[in-house]
């Protein structure tokens, strides 16, 4: 698990950070969490988004709103080009531009703790995608009134969005999940709500009911991630955190997490934080 650095600097110096037609590929794309709300918008190619519990399998013109410190990844095909665009936020930017009763109705697209989907039409994709290009200039080329053009554009873009989102029947056309999606949601709700515990793969195929060979290979062909991989990339992102948000000793941490000792704690931790839990609870907050 990681906490995607480059978006909480962006955001904390400016409070918004964006992409227009991002067509970059990574060896790997890693669970991870940042700051701020995200609208991630699919262009083309093909990929599962996972969003807490929730799968979602994109198809061009899909959006995504979600809150970042909601565990997230991408798992894009290599079989043809990637292509996205997103814009993370601040919330306190729009709520410091317009009326609080319509900031807090905009806000609320990003209050489910799995996402939102917002399918457009390909009628609709070329003004989506115009809001993004614009916004995204504005900010590279930083001239004169490009943080309030910025925040305007936004606006606007939310607005447009919260409009699509009332269309219930348009949101009621959304796929259902496949049956390995569908049991893959059933082991991510799982995990979520049990990563304390020691959880073995025979534990959890006989409380799903579900074999256990087909259970492993459904989760990494949907999510990316072996079950013993997202279970322990889920703890530590729990662990940083209670690191940061109390002062609490490293082997209370280790304890509440359900991990045997504290050496294994913090043996695990360095493995997926790259850094022991004391080192990243000093860093982090020498640069706070």
């Amino acid at each position: 698990m990681m906490i995607h650095t480059p978006t909480n600097i962006a955001l904390r110096q400016s409070g918004i950070y964006a992409r227009a037609n991002a067509c970059d590929w990574q060896f790997q794309w890693p669970l991870h969490t940042h700051e701020g709300l995200e609208v991630y918008y699919f262009i083309q190619g093909r990929a599962n988004y996972v969003i807490g519990d929730n799968i979602y399998d994109l198809l061009p013109g899909d959006m995504l709103l979600f809150n970042g410190d909601k565990i997230h990844r991408v798992n894009p095909s290599q079989d043809v080009p990637y292509i996205r665009s997103y814009v993370n936020f601040m919330p306190a930017l729009i709520e410091q531009c317009m009326p609080s009763e319509m900031s807090k109705k905009l806000l609320s697209l990003f209050e489910s703790p799995n996402g939102l989907l917002i399918r457009w039409s390909p009628e609709e994709r070329e003004e989506i995608e115009r809001f993004f290009q614009t916004l995204c200039s504005e900010i590279e080329k930083e001239t004169f009134g490009y943080e309030w053009m910025s925040v305007t554009l936004l606006s606007q873009m939310l607005v447009r969005i919260y409009r699509k989102s009332k269309h219930l029947m348009e949101l009621s056309r959304i796929q259902q999940p496949s049956h390995s999606q569908a049991n893959v949601k059933r082991i991510l709700q799982y995990l979520n709500q049990n990563y304390t515990e020691n959880i073995s793969l025979a534990d959890l195929s006989k409380a799903l009911h579900l074999n256990k060979y087909y259970m492993c290979h459904c989760f990494k062909e949907v999510t990316g991630y072996t079950i013993n991989n997202y279970l322990m990339s889920k703890r530590i992102e729990e662990a940083k955190k209670l690191l940061l948000s109390s002062d609490q000793p490293i082997g209370s941490i280790s304890e509440q997490l359900g991990f045997n000792t504290s050496i294994h704690f913090s043996r695990t931790f360095k493995q997926y934080a790259g850094a022991s839990p004391q080192m990243f609870r000093k860093e982090t907050a020498d640069r706070q």
